[in-house]
């Protein structure tokens, strides 16, 4: 017979072991999402968006004629750039036979997007300064730079990008441009902590949770060590007060509702523990400010319903099937969780409104809703590159659709068997 002491140190041995794993399976899985990204960012359609970018942000490079595959770009430089041409409401004018040539020539440059880093050139908004005045802010080697003159760099483009794709659903590109933002290297820790905070929401939109909360529990650790003396100006306008203190405490449980978010999406009873603890601090900062609003009432339904406090989960469910942010197939699962709850029926109300998919669904819809709210000019100003970055952002968008289009056989074959022809050879 075994003696006590040995099974106590085999069980030891045992815990010791299922915790060596448990660590080693979240920094797999976060390896794993790391690997899925990088391929989701070699899509056809990103690329493609990439190669409009290179090719706007090589108008003004000083170093465009040293640009690797410069004879490329240069061949659609024309064709592209009248494609995109901000300056005339409608683009339908660029034949399809245009479309199929820069297609092919895009296809040719596939290898070149994959390898080439667009923050090698000046950002869009620096190109087009330059486009409207004729000059460009001497380059940091001989004077002051254009991020230095007006605050704008690699990472604020990115951001500002991202968000506004995010809001117009575009998630690909968003994902794309939210991955692009070096949070690392942040030297300014007030945007450091805004960039991380729209990272992990992006990863939460793109079903990547470990990604997000490896970069919110970074951002939390910060918050909470040093975060305390800045300002988040960026939030001032959506919190009913705006002192740094109460900004602060938006900043802190904003991370931290995020962070529960991706940790509710991983499917794991440790994870879940941890995130109800995330949205019960969450309150605990919203109650501080006075914030009262649908992100609240939703967090205070699910922390009740986990507690079993059905009369509180009742009241902020009847508060959410009011809002006017969801559409009606969300009211819908709201009033039927309201149903559940004054029937009795704690079970499936707690199972339909505690559900990660809805739970994501409903936070994101109010986080867009919040996105639209942001003043961006107190962070662009009122240049007039700032509303030609934002017509040119658009006109990109309709010509990626319109190659996805041209793209299709069918579609092709109604303009002629010339033009099929050509497409064959761009397809095949």
């Amino acid at each position: 017979m075994r003696s006590k002491p040995f099974f106590y140190l085999s069980s030891l041995l045992g815990i010791f072991l299922c915790i060596s794993c448990h660590q080693k399976s979240d920094e797999e899985l976060l390896r794993l999402e790391r690997t899925k990204l990088k391929e989701k960012l070699e899509s056809q359609s990103v690329l493609f968006y990439k190669l409009f970018k290179i090719v706007l942000r090589t108008q003004t490079a000083e170093n465009a004629k040293q640009i690797p595959g410069s004879e490329h770009l240069q061949k659609i430089n024309s064709r592209i750039i009248q494609a995109i041409d901000t300056t005339k409401n409608d683009t339908t004018y660029i034949s399809l036979e245009d479309m199929v040539l820069a297609y092919k020539e895009y296809n040719e440059l596939k290898d070149f997007a994959l390898t080439t880093d667009e923050d090698m050139y000046p950002t869009l908004l620096e190109t087009f300064f330059k486009m409207h005045t004729g000059e460009t802010p001497a380059l940091s080697h001989t004077n002051i730079s254009y991020a230095e003159l007006f605050g704008w760099d690699n990472n604020m483009e990115h951001t500002f990008l991202s968000t506004t794709n995010t809001s117009a659903r575009r998630t690909e590109l968003a994902l794309y441009e939210g991955s692009r933002v070096d949070t690392e290297h942040e030297k300014d820790m007030e945007r450091r902590c805004l960039y991380k905070m729209q990272k992990g929401l992006l990863f939460i939109t793109e079903d990547f949770p470990y990604l997000s909360e490896h970069e919110l529990t970074s951002n939390h650790e910060w918050l909470e060590k040093d975060g305390q003396s800045y300002q988040y100006s960026f939030f001032r306008n959506l919190i009913p007060t705006g002192t740094n203190k109460d900004t602060y405490h938006y900043a802190h449980g904003i991370n931290l509702i995020c962070r529960g978010l991706s940790r509710i999406k991983m499917d794991r009873e440790d994870k879940k523990k941890l995130a109800l603890q995330d949205f019960e601090a969450f309150l605990s900062d919203a109650n501080a400010i006075g914030l009262n609003d649908e992100l609240v009432w939703l967090v205070a339904t699910y922390v009740a319903l986990e507690r079993e406090d059905n009369q509180t989960a009742l009241a902020n469910l009847k508060k959410l099937e009011k809002s006017t942010i969801f559409n009606n197939e969300d009211k819908a699962i709201l009033h039927s969780g309201i149903e559940y709850l004054e029937a009795k029926e704690d079970n499936k109300a707690s199972n339909l409104i505690t559900d990660k998919v809805f739970m994501g669904k409903i936070a994101i819809q109010y986080f867009i809703t919040q996105m639209k709210k942001v003043d961006w000019k107190k962070y662009t100003g009122a240049r007039p590159e700032v509303a030609t970055l934002m017509r040119y952002n658009e006109q990109i968008q309709q010509q990626l659709d319109k190659v996805k289009t041209t793209a299709t056989l069918d579609n092709l074959k109604k303009e002629g068997g010339g033009l099929l022809d050509k497409a064959k050879k761009v397809i095949q």
